[in-house]
Parts: structure tokens; C-alpha cells; sequence
């Protein structure tokens, strides 16, 4: 039975059955249908759970056995399972797993997000038939205002719609982001509060992390002058090293993805792939026209060095290292930099 994570509570309410899939690429959905039927086990006095993680070399009949042998400290168990990419040996696995479901234990299998062929290949369908599928999809760009202020109601708070749009904005699509960045207004404001749009841009404005931000869009644009300065203002009121480390990290490897991601689509195509806010594409563009195949790699040979620095091994001083980037970014190649010095 396929279900949206919306009905899952009700469902869960109505009884347990042996086994649930969630399958889908927002984390934060993903995550938090997981912990509802992991509390729901718990309800029904399901307190033993036996996590597995499935890799490429993982040895599915420990699974297998442990699923057909009784549990010593409980009458009913829960297997957790998660697998991150699919292969013909986890498929081989699951039609087996399929044929010996039973009402003793409850299966939880979180899966990457698989495409309607996959749905109806014999494997799923007889995983599905026995169970709940829970099918996460991402929320579009025109709901995620109404979902921001749906999540905020939870939280006892009430967001305006220009102040959902703009916590929206700051967060780029990114559920989790946008369901912390609530949390800190919740902190900040106390609950039971109206959120206006002035209280969220006071809220950005009194955080180091969107400080954080506004480098990003400096450095995207190529504005040197004042990429450099906030830079500066980061460092000047302490941002540890490995926050500002992370940044221009997210940024490079965003660029070196949309680099590969057009080489088979446009680069409109590409940003979706990424999910980048459609705001905030200019950005992106402009990044883009100054960057290629080899400026890209080099800057990320640039951010080892400058990692390991950070971490008190041998590499450039983390002061220098940043404003040497930030010239790489807005492209400016530094005359020579310890990557161009022989060993």
C-alpha cells in the first residue's frame, strides 16, 4: 500500500504491519517518517531494534538468518534497515527477505529515491503488497512557504507569509535548514509569538551564520573588494576557521557539480538537478562564467591543503589560505600558492 508522509500517523494508529519502506531524497522527511513508526514499535511493546546499514558489502543472510530465529529478550523485534544506493545483490536479498515476513517482526527499510520502474519490479511490488510504502516527495518551490508555516504552527509560532517567504529564501529549499532556522526563531522570540518579516530579517541580521551567507553571495557575484571585506568582519569576530572552511567548500563542490551536470543538460537543467533556489541562479551563473575544469580542481586541491592547516598539520596559514580563495573565487589566480611549490 502506498501512502503520502502525511497519512502515515493514521495509518500507524491502525495497526503495524510487517514491514515499511520509505523511500525519497528530502533527508529531513525521510528521517522523520522513520522516527514515527520507530516510536510507533515502541507502543506496541517493540523494544529490541536491530540496525543495519547496507553497503556494497554487506552480508545480507545475517539479516535473513536473524529475521527467521527468535529473539531471546522479546517476542517481536524491529529491523532497521537503511540502504543508500541500489544494486542487483540488495534486490537478490529483498525477494528472499520478501518470503519470510511474518507478523513476529517489523521491517523498516529506508531506501535512496527509486523511479516508477523500480516500483514494479517483482522484488518491491512483493515487499509492498505485505506492507506501507512511503513515498517522500520534495515540496516545490510554491508550497514550501505554506509548509515553512504549517511547520512554524507546530513549533506554536505564527509566520506571515512574507516572513515565511523570506526564511524560505535564507534557507534555499534545504528542509532541514529551514526546520532549524524555525527552531532559532522559536528560541529567540518564545513560542506563542507572531512572526512578521521584520522579526526574521532582525533574526539574519544577529546571526554570524548568515554573515556566513552573505560571503556566499559575494563570492558567487566575483565582487572581490567585498568578498574580502566580509571575509575580514568573519574573522574579526572569531567565526571559527572550519565554519568558513565549509562554505567555500559547499560552494566549490556545488560549482564542480553543475560543471559535470552539464555536460548532458543545460545549465537551468543542471540547477534543478541541485536544487538551487531559483533566486538565487544568477548567483550560480555568474560563478560559473569565471570557472572551469581546471580552476575548480585546483581551488579544491587549494581547500585540502588549507584543511589540513586547520587541523594543525603542515599547510598555508588559515588567514592567508582564505583571502588567497577568495581571490581564486572571484577569479583571481594567485601568482603561486603552496599547491604550485615542489615538494
Amino acid at each position: 500500500m502506498k501512502i503520502k508522509p502525511e497519512q502515515l500517523e493514521q495509518q500507524l494508529k491502525k495497526n503495524l504491519v510487517p514491514i515499511y519502506i520509505i523511500s525519497g531524497d528530502e533527508v529531513l522527511l525521510c528521517q522523520e517518517a522513520a522516527d514515527h513508526i520507530r516510536k510507533a514499535a515502541q507502543t506496541h511493546s517493540i523494544d529490541e531494534r536491530l540496525r543495519f546499514v547496507a553497503d556494497a558489502q554487506f552480508d545480507w543472510q545475517d539479516v535473513i538468518n536473524e529475521n527467521q530465529s527468535l529473539s531471546l529478550f522479546s517476542s517481536r523485534r524491529m529491523f532497521d534497515i537503511q540502504i543508500d544506493k541500489m544494486g542487483e545483490k540488495h534486490t537478490k536479498a529483498l525477494t528472499q527477505l520478501s518470503q519470510s515476513l511474518s507478523e513476529d517482526n517489523v521491517i523498516l527499510l529506508t531506501l535512496p529515491k527509486i523511479d516508477a520502474r523500480t516500483q514494479k519490479a517483482k522484488w518491491f511490488t512483493q515487499l509492498e503488497s505485505q506492507g506501507v510504502f512511503v513515498q517522500v516527495w520534495p515540496i516545490d518551490a510554491n508550497r514550501l512557504p505554506a509548509w515553512v508555516q504549517q511547520r512554524a504552527q507546530n513549533l506554536d509560532l505564527s509566520l506571515t507569509r512574507d516572513a515565511a517567504s523570506i526564511v524560505c529564501e535564507r534557507g534555499e529549499g534545504n528542509l532541514l535548514a529551514l526546520s532549524q532556522e524555525l527552531e532559532k526563531l522559536a528560541l529567540l522570540y518564545g513560542r506563542g509569538t507572531k512572526i512578521d518579516a521584520e522579526k526574521v530579517v532582525e533574526s539574519v541580521a544577529d546571526s554570524s551564520r548568515y554573515s556566513i551567507y552573505d560571503l556566499s553571495d559575494r563570492l558567487l557575484m566575483g565582487n572581490t573588494k567585498s568578498a574580502m571585506h566580509c571575509l575580514n568582519q568573519l574573522i574579526g569576530e572569531g567565526v571559527e576557521a572550519s565554519i568558513i572552511l565549509w562554505l567555500f567548500n559547499r560552494e566549490i563542490q556545488t560549482l564542480a557539480n553543475l560543471l559535470q551536470a552539464m555536460q548532458s543538460s543545460s545549465f537551468r537543467q543542471a540547477c534543478q538537478t541541485e536544487k538551487i533556489w531559483d533566486k538565487r541562479v544568477p548567483f550560480y551563473e555568474s560563478a560559473m562564467s569565471r570557472h572551469n575544469k581546471v580552476t575548480l580542481p585546483y581551488m579544491q586541491n587549494y581547500l585540502a591543503l588549507l584543511d589540513k592547516s586547520i587541523k594543525g598539520l603542515d599547510g598555508p596559514d588559515s588567514e592567508t589560505g582564505f583571502r588567497n580563495l577568495v581571490m581564486m573565487f572571484c577569479g583571481y589566480k594567485p601568482t603561486i600558492t603552496e599547491l604550485d611549490i615542489p615538494a
